[in-house]
């Protein structure tokens, strides 16, 4: 059997007032012990970096656009948009460890995608 203890943690952010991002992080709590509703309103990476010492390395994320759910319109604001732009991450540790997936969904208006890519031989 195998069993899974997962920390589930909901935050709504805010830029310039408006709520317009949703996330939900599952952390696997037997990396990540001794995660609070106090850590998790500072900053996750920053606990887990530099009080529990261990290096994040990489994420993989996959970008959609997905309709709004019944709850995402009631938590967000989300000023007539039906469509929320959605990115799923994969954090994984320096080791390769998977300890977080984040799902975060962002009103479309407020998105903005930039990337840096190097080609390695």
């Amino acid at each position: 059997m195998i069993s899974f203890c997962l920390h589930e943690i909901k935050r709504i952010r805010k830029i310039d007032g408006e709520k317009i991002i949703l996330d939900e992080d599952y952390i696997n709590a037997k990396i990540i012990p001794g995660l609070d509703a106090q850590i998790a309103s500072d900053s996750i990476y920053e606990y887990i970096e530099n009080t529990l010492g261990l290096p994040i390395a990489f994420a993989r994320k996959e970008i959609t656009v997905v309709k709004a759910s019944e709850e995402e319109k009631k938590l967000l604001d989300l000023e007539g948009y039906d469509l929320l732009v959605c990115v799923k991450s994969y954090n994984f540790l320096e080791d390769a460890t998977l300890f977080c997936y984040t799902v975060s969904k962002h009103r479309p208006d407020k998105f903005r995608f930039v990337e840096f890519s190097r080609r390695e031989k």
